[in-house]
């Protein structure tokens, strides 16, 4: 396994982080005023999960149904160990559900909010890198493991020690994947393997994501995401 990302020389002037990301809606995904046109979406996303050997450990199936404008809510609900589950976020206030039964643990609604929050960051890329306070910072051209180019952005948000790089096909302009910092030695590698062609938007429609851990030099797969988008509108 080896984390190498090599940097390519080029004598034209480096754009910026936000002529990349401008340029990727541009190109690739649909338009900027695209993005801003809905007010609903409802998809399911299947999770499965593996352990190091490649063996699946659960499968996790939600359906989200969102508000997009003009207060994000979001409602999430699934089965999981044979307990039906839902989070329901108006906007303010987080209420989690395990067999129709309100929870009060602390821990769990701001694990369910977390839940909420991360799944619409992840599907609503490269927009929200648009609209979320945060830094961005152009690095270069970088090859990937696959052998193609892409533009690196670095990315950190206040209040949050986790880094994220976002890397854009230099040809297609497509969010190609990202490498997530979450410790010294720990990363996540999350590549964008199909993405759906029904929304204008191109939406993730399949991704894996790989667990690396720099100090004992492993990398191996932690997770497959499927994504259906049921409606935009």
């Amino acid at each position: 396994m080896s984390l190498v990302i090599f940097m390519l020389c080029s004598c034209e002037p480096a754009p910026t982080a936000e002529m990349v990301i401008q340029k990727s809606l541009e190109k690739a995904h649909g338009g900027k005023a695209l993005w801003e046109t809905p007010k609903l979406l409802i998809y399911e996303k299947t999770t499965t999960f593996y352990d190091s050997e490649g063996t699946v450990e659960s499968v996790k199936k939600q359906r989200f149904h969102n508000t997009l404008q003009p207060t994000f809510t979001s409602k999430v609900k699934w089965i999981e160990d044979d307990v039906e589950k839902r989070i329901v976020f108006d906007g303010e206030q987080t209420s989690v559900f395990f067999d129709g039964i309100s929870q009060t643990d602390e821990k769990v609604i701001a694990a369910a909010y977390k839940e909420i929050i991360g799944a619409q960051y992840v599907l609503w890329q490269p927009y929200k890198l648009f609209t979320d306070e945060a830094s961005l910072t152009y690095e270069g051209i970088v090859r990937l493991e696959d052998n193609t180019d892409a533009y690196s952005i670095k990315v950190t948000y206040p209040n949050s020690d986790t880094i994220w790089w976002y890397y854009f096909d230099i040809t297609t302009w497509l969010l190609k994947e990202n490498l997530i910092q979450h410790s010294e030695t720990t990363y996540s590698q999350i590549v964008n393997i199909t993405q759906e062609e029904h929304t204008g938007l191109r939406l993730h429609q399949d991704r894996k994501s790989f667990k690396i851990d720099v100090a004992k030099d492993e990398k191996y797969l932690r997770a497959k995401y499927h994504y259906t988008i049921l409606e935009l509108k």
